[in-house]
This record gives structure tokens, C-alpha cells and sequence, in this order.
């Protein structure tokens, strides 16, 4: 029997060491509308709206063993990205490039007037972006 659930969205959680960069980046240049902190024992977490879903940017008073697989989808199994949809997909990515933000897929084309690309966080975290050019 499946779980009564408390909400329809889904949250993802991003382990950092490098909480101030990756504050700016979820927060300045995707512009994600920061909704809380939440301290807990052995860390902290910053809670950022992605449309109806939560981003969790979460650092451990001990840093994990193992670092970031960059790579996106090409580097290992498992969870290897996010998605998100935006309009003026392709003037977004000028934005960012002119931004410094990591691209390591430029945009796209798949359909008449829609694509997709994806962009890096400071971690090293793969993000697809797609919607209209």
C-alpha cells in the first residue's frame, strides 16, 4: 500500500562544502526564491522554490568522503541531474555564459523552437535546461 503523501512536489537534496558559492549560484544567478535555513545536528540546510519543487542545498559539520561525479548523466549511474523549463532558453545561456556559469552542453535544438542544454553548479552538479529558444 503506497504512502499518504504530504505534498506532490518533489525536493532534492545538494551536499556541499562550498555552501557560500553555491548559495549565490542557486540563488543570484538561477534566481530561486530562497525559502528558509534549517539547522539540524551535524549540519545546516538552505531551502530554495524551483516551480513547486525544493532545492536543499545541505553542509555537514564533516565533510563527506567522496566528491562530486561531474558529469551529468555521461558519468556514473544514479541521480545525475536536475531539469527545469524556461522560456528565452537560448538568451538565458548567453546570459550565464557572460556570467562565467560552467555550460558543458550549449543549447540545442530538438523540436521547432524548443531545446535544451545543460549548465553546471560551482560543484560540479548538472542541470538541464529546456523550453522554448
Amino acid at each position: 500500500m503506497p504512502p499518504q503523501l504530504l505534498s506532490d512536489s518533489i525536493e532534492v537534496g545538494i551536499v556541499t562544502t562550498n555552501m557560500a558559492t553555491m548559495r549565490a549560484f542557486y540563488g543570484e544567478t538561477l534566481g530561486l526564491k530562497y525559502e528558509s535555513e534549517l539547522s539540524f545536528s551535524g549540519g545546516i540546510m538552505h531551502r530554495y522554490h524551483l516551480g513547486g519543487a525544493i532545492i536543499k542545498l545541505v553542509s555537514y559539520d564533516e565533510a563527506p568522503a567522496a566528491d562530486v561525479i561531474a558529469g551529468g548523466g555521461f558519468s556514473a549511474k544514479g541521480y545525475r541531474y536536475i531539469s527545469m523549463g524556461v522560456n528565452g532558453l537560448s538568451a538565458w545561456f548567453t546570459e550565464l555564459k557572460a556570467n562565467g556559469v560552467e555550460i558543458p552542453v550549449d543549447v540545442t535544438a530538438f523540436a521547432d523552437g524548443i531545446g535544451f542544454g545543460f549548465i553546471a553548479d560551482p560543484d560540479g552538479n548538472w542541470i538541464e535546461v529546456f523550453g522554448v529558444l
